[in-house]
C-alpha cells in the first residue's frame, strides 16, 4: 500500500520546527530528551550517525504528540508520546544487560529510531488480505520521508533501512491469518523472516528485541501494567466510536494479550523482562479470572473502578 504525508508531517516537516513546537508546547521532553541524548551519544560515537538518529527522534516525536498525544485534536491514552518515553527507558534498560555488549552502534541506533517510529500513523484502515497492518506500513513509509529530510548524507543504508522494515512491519500484533495461510500469534518477525535470508542473526536479535521491548508492559509494576492496560481500553473506547465491553477487555481480552498473544523472543527481551512477567502472572490470572465473573450487567465504568481496587489490593 501507499501511504501519502498529512498535515501533520506538513507541520513538522523539519527538525528544526519540531524543535520549535516541542520547546514551546512540550518542555518536559526536555528531561527525557537529555536522558536517552546521554546514553546514546555514549553508545553511537560516529557524528553523523547520531546527528541522523536525534533528527529522526526529534521529528518523531513532534509528529506523535501533536498527531496523537498531548497536543493532538484527538489525543490518544496509550499511542501518544508518552509510549514513545516508555520504550527508550525501556531500551535503556535493556542496554545495562551485559549480553547487550554485543549489539553494534548501528543496532542501538536502529532501536532508538524504532521506538520513536513504529507508532506514528494509528488511523489507517486495515486491508483484511494484507498481512502487515496498514498502520505499521505507513509507519515505515513515514519514517522514510523523514529519513530523506535528515540523511542527506545515506548514513542510513539500504540495508539498516531494510532492518528497520523487519522491526517495524514485524510489530503488525494480534491473531490472524492472511490469505496465504500465515497464522501467527503475537508479532509478525517470524512470519515475515520466512520470506527473506538476507539477515544474520544478530540483526533477526534486533528485531525480536524491538517487538520485545514494544510490548514489555506486561513486566512493569503491577499498578503501571494496569494504568497502561486502561489506557489502551480509553483509546479503544474513544478512538473507534464503540462501546467496548470492560468486562471482556479487562477479562478474556486481557488474559489472550498476557498470556498467550505476548512473548518475549529475543534473549535479550527474556534475560529483561521475563522474569517480572513471571512475577505478575498468577496475579493476572486471579484478576482476569474475577473480571470475568462479574455481572454482565455491570456499567463499564464500574467494573473499571473494581479492576483499579483489585490492583491495589494485589499490589
Amino acid at each position: 500500500m501507499s501511504s501519502p504525508s498529512d498535515l501533520i508531517e506538513e507541520q513538522i516537516s523539519s527538525v528544526d520546527l519540531a524543535w520549535d513546537l516541542l520547546n514551546r508546547k512540550l518542555p518536559e521532553f526536555e528531561k527525557v530528551f537529555a536522558i536517552w541524548h546521554s546514553w546514546f551519544c555514549a553508545k553511537v560515537q560516529n557524528k553523523r550517525m547520531q546527528k541522523v538518529v536525534i533528527d529522526t527522534l526529534v521529528i518523531s516525536y513532534a509528529r506523535m504528540t501533536l498527531r496523537n498525544g498531548k497536543l493532538s485534536i484527538q489525543p490518544r491514552s496509550y499511542h501518544s508520546e508518552k509510549h514513545i518515553d516508555d520504550l527508550l527507558f525501556r531500551l535503556i534498560a535493556v542496554s545495562h544487560l551485559s549480553k547487550s555488549q554485543n549489539i553494534t552502534s548501528y543496532g542501538w541506533a536502529l532501536l532508538s529510531m524504532f521506538m520513536g517510529a513504529h507508532d506514528l500513523r494509528q488511523s489507517e484502515v486495515n486491508n483484511a488480505l494484507e498481512l502487515v497492518g496498514n498502520n505499521e506500513q505507513s509507519s515505515f513509509q513515514e519514517l522514510l520521508r523523514i529519513l530523506e529530510i535528515v540523511d542527506k548524507h545515506k548514513v542510513i543504508r539500504q540495508e539498516h533501512k531494510e532492518l528497520l522494515k523487519l522491526m517495524i512491519h514485524g510489530s503488525t500484533f494480534g491473531r490472524g491469518e492472511d490469505t496465504k495461510g500465515n497464522i501467527y500469534i503475537g508479532n509478525l518477525v517470524r512470519i515475515l523472516l520466512e520470506d527473506v535470508a538476507y539477515f544474520d542473526d544478530d540483526d533477526k536479535e534486533l528485531a525480536y528485541l524491538a517487538c520485545d521491548i514494544d510490548t514489555a508492559n506486561v513486566s512493569a509494576d503491577l499498578v503501571d501494567y494496569a494504568q497502561s492496560s486502561i489506557n489502551v481500553y480509553n483509546e479503544i473506547q474513544t478512538i473507534s466510536g464503540n462501546t467496548m465491553s470492560a468486562r471482556l477487555f479487562f477479562g478474556t481480552l486481557q488474559e489472550d494479550y498476557f498470556f498467550e498473544l505476548q512473548k518475549f523472543n529475543s534473549e535479550l527481551g527474556k534475560q529483561a523482562f521475563a522474569e517480572q512477567k513471571l512475577k505478575n502472572t498468577p496475579k493476572i490470572k486471579a484478576l482476569c479470572k474475577l473480571i470475568k465473573q462479574l455481572d454482565s450487567e455491570m456499567e463499564n465504568d464500574e467494573v473499571v473502578a473494581y479492576y483499579q481496587a483489585q490492583i491495589k489490593k494485589l499490589s
